[in-house]
């Protein structure tokens, strides 16, 4: 079970963190609201800065995307994003926290039949930030996101953040260049994954053949 913390963080402008900010958008407010986090978002900036997704960002960025989203704290255990949930938000993993991506292996038979309840198990360690690639296209969720270790994570919606992309361009532009390099490495282990299948398949053919 997820819990959120009652803590929420408000600017000495009014501005207060939350998904909300999507509705009252006041760009004006969340750029003086990046400027001068406070304490704690500065916490949460600091232990999440490091992400590949936010690379090149200013920590007043981070802060700016940080302000249309949710605090929660996780425990062993907790699902953070379940596998074929069809909700578009991103998390943002902080540091120093540690999930398990749990990834069901779906293929046609024969081969589907042989690994039928099989599951693709990798452990990352944070931060890091996952569901990104919902931003470029709403679609279930491939993976089941789940906590190690005791963990806190931001979650950021996507009409947030599409809204402050629009506005400020070098977000935008930093935002989809990062999710870009992340899409040119997941293809690069892809076509190794394809290459080891194909060799597996292979190798399996001949054995039953010889049978």
């Amino acid at each position: 079970m997820t819990a959120t913390l009652p803590a929420i963080v408000t600017h000495r402008n009014g501005l207060r963190m939350g998904p909300h900010n999507y509705e009252e958008f006041d760009y004006a407010k969340i750029e003086e609201f990046g400027a001068d986090p406070g304490e704690q978002m500065m916490d949460w900036v600091n232990r999440g800065k490091k992400a590949n997704m936010l690379a090149e960002l200013t920590e007043a960025e981070i802060a700016m995307i940080f302000a249309g989203g949710e605090f929660f704290h996780y425990e062993p255990g907790d699902v953070i994003i379940p596998w074929m949930d069809t909700k578009d938000s991103v998390f943002v993993l902080l540091a120093d926290g540690r999930v398990r991506i749990i990834t069901p292996i779906i293929l046609p038979p024969p081969v589907g039949d042989w690994l039928s309840g099989e599951k693709s198990l990798l452990e990352l360690p944070a931060p890091q930030v996952v569901g990104h690639f919902n931003l470029l296209s709403s679609t279930v969720r491939s993976a089941t996101v789940e906590a190690v270790v005791p963990m806190d994570a931001i979650e950021v919606q996507k009409n947030y953040l599409e809204k402050l992309t629009k506005t400020n361009l070098h977000v935008g532009a930093t935002l989809f260049k990062n999710i870009g390099r992340a899409l040119q490495g997941q293809l690069r282990f892809t076509n190794n994954d394809v290459q080891n299948l194909t060799v597996a398949v292979a190798l399996a053919s001949r054995a039953l053949r010889k049978g």
